[in-house]
């Protein structure tokens, strides 16, 4: 049996990539077009904020909306940018889809995709064992991921965390545990990156540390 190391959290085992950063990437694609929904809904201010959703005593007329939803909504400029002064905030969430779409059609020969926020991440994930096989799937992972979080944190729907209390890391042994909901491990370690626990792992982990508990108290 040949290991490898996953391209992207680096831990040994068959395939080029691990099958939980594979589900992870899985996620985050078919979360995106429920995020575009929530934010088209978040284009406008809070009552009496600014632009960018915070108050604001400016004296020339306010733009239509908020500055960073506009700016992920918006299209993709024509051509490159040339001086990184002209980016503002992050890439726009669909020019970000139709890059990673038109790399994945010149590389497989494929007809080009709809440049619609379903159209598009239906097509990466279509092709994501594929994806996964390339060394720039780390790549491919980080924009992604940094694209949900962005709008997440805009569209206020971030996964909150919850420290799983009594309950020690099996790598680290500390109290660092986390849950977050909604997302996609049952549990992780804080601080350990190759700790992450499904909901069978977990409850099996419970287990072992009440019996363990349990012979230290009878």
């Amino acid at each position: 049996m040949n290991l490898h190391e996953c391209f992207i959290c680096s831990e040994p085992q068959e395939a080029k990539t691990c099958y939980r950063c594979r589900n992870g990437i899985r996620g985050d694609l078919a979360g995106l077009p429920e995020q575009f929904v929530y934010l088209t809904l978040s284009r406008q201010p809070a009552q009496g904020g600014g632009g960018d959703g915070r108050f604001s005593a400016r004296l020339h007329a306010p733009l239509p909306g908020r500055v960073d939803t506009l700016n992920l909504l918006g299209p993709a400029a024509r051509q490159a940018v040339a001086d990184g002064e002209d980016q503002t905030g992050p890439a726009p969430l669909l020019a970000v889809l139709e890059t990673w779409c038109e790399a994945l059609a010149d590389e497989r020969g494929l007809t080009p995709v709809r440049k619609h926020v379903t159209a598009m991440t239906e097509r990466l994930t279509r092709h994501l064992p594929w994806i996964c096989e390339q060394p720039w799937v780390r790549e491919f992972q980080e924009e992604i991921r940094d694209l949900v979080r962005t709008t997440q944190k805009i569209t206020l729907t971030e996964p909150r965390k919850e420290l799983l209390r009594g309950v020690t890391c099996p790598s680290c042994e500390g109290l660092t545990l986390v849950r977050y909901s909604p997302g996609d491990w049952s549990a992780e370690c804080a601080l350990c990156p190759s700790v992450k626990l499904d909901q069978r792992d977990y409850n099996l982990l419970v287990q072992s540390q009440a019996r363990g508990l349990e012979a230290v108290n009878p």
